[in-house]
């Protein structure tokens, strides 16, 4: 983003935009009665910048950007299908809509092109999932297979029968951004991990201490640990290398089992969507609840939930709605995050890293995934030349003159 204040103006808009509730600044809910959102059901949600997010409902695509709305569904465009259900999007900016009937539909922002069963190898025209590896490759998740697509149009169909993949039907699928490998979710399969695109491992319950067989929701921390939100079961976490933790109803205090997707903040603590008790806040080993009974959120089935660069998460739900939360605004919510008296982007970036700050500045430091100081960056002004830096994940650690430390998670992309 060239245009830091751009940026700041976006938070505000967002901080004062039309809240469903005067209980609370920290949310905005928007929905077909005060917005252009299409459908009251959202169903997911991905960004294309720090102004842009692109929102899937039941009835329609939805841009939003810089407070402008612009509706997509097949009586104005070319889009396959008005029923969307994942969203990725690429380097390119070309975004990757998958629908409920119609395969994918792929905008270049100028023309769509439509992927589906009969003119491509999908296995199925219900796409559940995407994602998009550091390679180009399409990751695609249907109830039929799972499908990739290099960037030379080469497809490959993972299934049941030609694999050791649990379950044909994927609901979720996560690229680490360290090793490039991908962690995918399954309706009653358990989760596949594929390495090097060749070396695939099952987890399910019969071998392994995952304690779900469906997994709804995958992130990851800064020390390569997944949280995996499941429907039956509660937050499984698969710790790097020391086996596995669960957060159920019997050893925590979650007050559902049944989640539906997970998203980590700055500080690595999950925020996870359930099917019946709104969102939950991980705090430590204690879970904090925001439901209709003690926040604005109108409906405690939340499908989707996105953490934006800037902090804020975004929540879809089955019909309220979409809400946008600044968790630095409630109490008992911890914010060494970004705010927006310290900005970072763009994130991912590749080559340089801007860092804007409203107060003076007494050191930066970057650190890896195994807690190291990395020494080969370069400072110049406001710019990190990050050109000599492996891609990963990395933490940047920024310390006013004040004392105040600010944390953020960068993407780093080659």
């Amino acid at each position: 983003m060239k245009n830091p204040f751009l940026y700041f103006a976006f938070l505000i808009f967002l901080s004062h935009g039309n809240s469903s509730s005067a209980q609370s600044i920290a949310w905005t809910q928007f929905d077909m009665s005060n917005s252009g959102l299409p459908n009251n059901s959202v169903r997911c949600i991905a960004f294309e910048n720090d102004s842009t997010a692109w929102i899937g409902t039941d009835f329609g695509l939805a841009k939003f950007s810089n407070g402008v709305w612009t509706i997509f569904n097949t009586s104005n465009s070319g889009i396959g299908n008005n029923d969307i259900r994942s969203i990725a999007i690429d380097t390119n900016h070309v975004k990757w809509i998958g629908t409920f009937a119609n395969g994918i539909s792929v905008f270049n922002d100028t023309m769509w092109t439509l992927y589906n069963t009969f003119n491509s190898s999908l296995p199925d025209d219900f796409v559940r999932s995407l994602a998009i590896d550091q390679n180009n490759t399409k990751w695609i998740g249907t109830v039929g297979g799972l499908a990739k697509m290099d960037s030379a149009n080469n497809w490959y169909v993972y299934t049941m029968w030609n694999s050791v993949l649990g379950s044909n039907n994927i609901a979720c699928i996560y690229v680490n951004p360290n090793t490039d490998d991908k962690w995918v979710g399954t309706v009653n399969g358990g989760v596949l991990l594929i390495e090097k695109d060749t070396n695939l491992t099952s987890f399910t319950i019969q071998n392994s201490g995952i304690p779900d067989n469906t997994v709804l929701g995958i992130d990851m921390d800064i020390n390569q640990n997944f949280y995996l939100a499941t429907p039956g079961n509660g937050l499984a976490v698969k710790l790097n290398g020391f086996g596995w933790l669960t957060y159920n109803l019997v050893s925590s205090n979650i007050p559902t089992a049944s989640l539906t997707s997970v998203a980590l903040d700055a500080l690595d603590q999950p925020w996870t969507g359930t099917n019946t008790h709104g969102l939950l806040y991980k705090n430590g080993s204690n879970f904090v609840k925001y439901d209709t009974s003690n926040s604005p959120l109108t409906d405690n089935l939340i499908q989707t939930i996105r953490m934006a660069h800037d902090q804020k998460l975004w929540i879809g739900t089955q019909t309220g709605g979409l809400f946008i939360l600044d968790p630095s605004l409630l109490t008992g919510v911890q914010s060494l995050t970004a705010t927006p008296s310290l900005i970072i982007y763009p994130n991912p970036c590749t080559n340089y890293l801007y860092i804007e700050s409203i107060q003076p500045l007494q050191k930066i430091e970057m650190w890896d995934v195994s807690g190291k100081l990395i020494h080969n960056i370069f400072r110049e002004g406001n710019r990190i030349d990050l050109q000599s830096v492996a891609s990963g994940i990395y933490q940047f650690r920024c310390t006013e003159e004040s004392g105040k430390i600010h944390l953020q998670k960068i993407v780093v992309n080659p």
